[in-house]
């Protein structure tokens, strides 16, 4: 496509051409539609005009909106080819792990990638839920989750009395003893019928047996399949649906610790786990969530979005140790490449940012040097970066984003619409590397 107008495609065509210049764009055949000559359907969506911004922001560095490859890119090419597979045969399934601090559990990043993707190839299942409600954080709005009982859900990244859970892959855990304790949730929280599941997977664990998970549909209560090898909860549905309501069995003196829940359609296509915890730094994932080497076997990542280091990064230059930050990154890559040794990796740069200061906020000076660690930690790997710093116009370009309303005024977190422009860039720069390569 001609120019830095390609965006449009993935923000307005219609759904059926999205769908054929999607096929068009990627190199997935287009069963059972008719797809346009290639150069007619490339000038059709290049003249789209955007429906939120007549133009896209001059703030943005539509140039650096790419992927980079400074080593091997063997791994990213061998994640387009499972992809062409899943499409041209409408089997299986291919798996995306999204991790992060608040730039992830906000989910409108996350999802939008997550969207887009589905309408690009085949949509799979969304993942882990959990009910952050519990925990008095903010969460994804795009599915409800409802709770009965009492419960204490200490968080990660903060300081608490609390007697922590074990944490597993969502970086989250609410634990209860109370007899009537329940959890809920609707997959489809806008009334639509994007999702739905056939079986749930409860990830938690009791204080003895005798404390257990169970559902009750219709007149029947279902039994679960205990996984060993995941310690998990499995749970088959007698039809799919998107609403499960399940309860806990917790005899006096016992309680019950949940830390996710994994709806599961077993239908083809791209799966889509997102792990955000605010505040969250490399050191939380590694060294506070005890089960997360043990849960990435049920992500089995093809491709891993490695989005953390805003946090690690959120200290006076002189502080910020990049041979400490790749050390853990390669731990958290190493621990992932057990599971999937052909799982492809992608690093999202931090943003230009401000960080909090005792009195208010300050610059973070970090930019540039997570960049060129994630640059060399990209050609150690083999691994493809996105280069979000760049994008922005690199230091102290947060103001311009800022006064464009893509990021809050806080100058750290992006706004709604900033996330969703940085998942569209985000997309476009995967479809314009899968169909340049």
């Amino acid at each position: 496509m001609a120019g830095r107008t390609r965006i449009s495609v993935i923000l307005s065509l219609s759904k059926d051409l999205f769908a054929c210049a999607a096929a068009l764009l990627l190199g997935f055949s287009a069963r059972a539609q008719a797809v346009p000559a290639a150069d007619s359907l490339a000038v059709a969506a290049d003249s789209v005009a955007l429906p939120r911004w007549p133009q896209l922001p001059e703030c943005a560095r539509l140039d650096k909106s790419v992927l980079l490859f400074p080593g091997s890119r063997m791994a990213q090419d061998i994640f387009y080819a499972k992809l062409d597979e899943l499409v041209e045969t409408g089997r299986g399934n291919v798996n995306v792990w999204h991790v992060g601090g608040s730039h992830v559990q906000a989910a409108f990043f996350p999802n939008r990638i997550m969207n887009l993707l589905d309408s690009l190839t085949l949509r799979g299942d969304r993942g882990f839920l959990f009910p952050y409600k519990l925990a008095g954080t903010n969460y994804d709005k795009t599915y409800t989750m409802t709770a009965t009982g009492e419960w204490e859900a200490p968080i990660l990244t903060q300081s608490t009395t609390l007697r922590r859970p074990r944490y597993g892959v969502t970086g989250y855990g609410a634990r209860t003893a109370s007899p009537d304790a329940s959890v809920s949730f609707r997959l489809n929280a806008r009334g639509d019928s994007l999702w739905c599941c056939e079986s749930v997977r409860v990830l938690g664990y009791g204080s003895s047996e005798r404390a257990y998970p169970y559902i009750i549909c219709l007149a029947d209560t279902l039994r679960f399949d205990f996984e060993p090898e995941t310690a998990s909860y499995l749970f088959y549905l007698p039809a799919p649906t998107d609403t499960v309501h399940l309860q806990f069995h917790i005899p006096q003196g016992e309680e019950f610790t949940l830390t996710g829940l994994q709806p599961i359609s077993y239908r083809p296509g791209v799966n889509y786990y997102s792990s955000g915890v605010n505040g969250a730094a490399l050191p939380s994932w590694l060294d506070k969530c005890a089960d997360l080497e043990r849960d990435m076997q049920l992500v089995h990542p093809d491709l891993a979005i490695l989005a953390v280091g805003i946090n690690d990064s959120a200290v006076p230059a002189k502080d910020f140790k990049p041979e400490k930050f790749k050390d853990n990154y390669r731990r958290l890559m190493r621990m992932v490449l057990k599971t999937n040794p052909e799982c492809a990796f992608i690093f999202i740069t931090n943003n230009d940012s401000y960080r909090y200061v005792r009195r208010g906020m300050t610059w973070n000076t970090n930019g540039e040097a997570v960049r060129t660690a994630m640059m060399e930690l990209a050609e150690e790997f083999g691994a493809g970066v996105y280069d979000v710093y760049g994008l922005m116009g690199e230091a102290h370009s947060v103001e311009a984003w800022r006064d464009a309303g893509l990021v809050k005024t806080d100058r750290l977190h992006f706004t709604d619409v900033g996330y969703e422009l940085l998942g569209d860039l985000f997309v476009e720069a995967l479809i314009d590397d899968k169909w340049r390569r």
